[in-house]
């Protein structure tokens, strides 16, 4: 067993598909460098201490034979409980201290829980002499994110574990993601509102309005996948003028759904009149960011910054997650 492991994982851009992939259509996001880092050491025993730089408090908990109980950060909280059913999965029972530290923003849309999840779950099976990789990770990954979110995509946790261009389908039932190999640029940027996205939330309304309009709604959803399978096309054949058009659509789209907000809808009318080819808000809604592409994205940041908004470029991440450092053993 090792004495320190440290892993990364990058987080997530929404292309196309979001919410519609609940409901068993596809989608397409990417693995983006914007990571969480994670470092594992060996803790008391029976005992899981998380602290993350984003909060101030950490969460101290004791695992028993059934669960995880503890107190602290109950933001954490749900991080513990995915821990306990890592290390029941991988068959372990052991303490341990987990430092969290991560660039993404939280309740960005980025996917920042399902980063943490795969840094998390590839540290701790690297540590403990197990190491999780491909499909097995992002089942482990997937389990943290029904903890947390309920009612979950695979997207998150295939941008983090995969990294790259992410697809997501479903086959007789089953959702399934893999990763697609292009050559071509993809030049997006992020765009952050100053309101935190609300997933739970708006995957509760979006079910509502559909029990209420269920033709309407799923006809909004056929026309979001079609936009999904038109701008993977469109990715694949490097037509950034069709991406873009594309996104536009897709977020007027998410709109209808009512998954967007005023200053969501300000930030993509920005952006395009400063140039994007597209843009649309990324992951659940509600609040979050913005995702654009851009042919010259530094230029395209310089204006937004001078809109006061907070805009970064997002490198397509060639690895997913990924062991960083491993430290001595005991």
């Amino acid at each position: 067993m090792a004495k320190r492991v440290e892993a990364s994982a990058p987080s997530q851009a929404f292309l196309f598909g979001e919410h519609a992939v609940l409901y068993e259509k596809p989608a397409l996001a990417a693995g983006v460098e914007r990571r969480a880092r994670v470092i594992v050491k060996k803790g008391r025993e029976n005992q899981i201490l998380i602290t993350s730089s984003a909060y101030a408090e950490p969460y101290k908990g004791t695992i028993s034979s059934e669960t995880i109980v503890g107190k602290g950060n109950p933001d954490l909280g749900p991080i513990a409980l995915g821990i306990f059913n890592l290390l029941d999965m991988l068959d372990k029972r052991t303490g341990l201290e987990i430092l969290i530290d991560s660039s993404i923003p939280i309740g960005s849309g980025m996917a920042s829980s399902a980063s943490v999840a795969a840094a998390v779950s590839k540290a701790i099976s690297c540590f403990l002499g197990c190491e999780l990789e491909g499909n097995g990770l992002l089942e482990a990954v997937y389990e943290f994110e029904r903890i947390i979110h309920g009612k979950a995509s695979k997207t998150g946790p295939a941008c983090a574990v995969y990294g790259g261009l992410v697809w997501v389908e479903w086959i007789k039932g089953e959702m399934i993601a893999s990763r697609i190999e292009f050559e071509n640029q993809l030049p997006l940027v992020m765009i952050c509102s100053k309101e935190s996205t609300k997933t739970k939330e708006m995957i509760r309304r979006v079910s509502e309005l559909r029990s209420r309009h269920k033709d309407v709604i799923d006809g909004i959803l056929d026309l979001i996948a079609k936009i999904t399978l038109d701008g993977r096309d469109a990715i694949l054949s490097g037509n950034l003028d069709r991406v873009g058009a594309l996104m536009n659509l897709n977020h007027w789209l998410l709109s209808a759904l009512g998954v967007s907000t005023q200053e969501l809808d300000r930030i993509v009318w920005i952006a395009r009149k400063e140039g994007a080819l597209g843009a649309k808000l990324s992951g659940g809604g509600g609040g979050g960011c913005v995702v654009a592409i851009a042919r010259d994205p530094d230029v395209l940041i310089s204006k937004l910054k001078s809109a006061d908004l907070e805009a970064f470029n997002i490198p397509i991440a060639k690895e997913g997650a990924r062991i960083e450092r491993v430290e001595g053993s005991v």
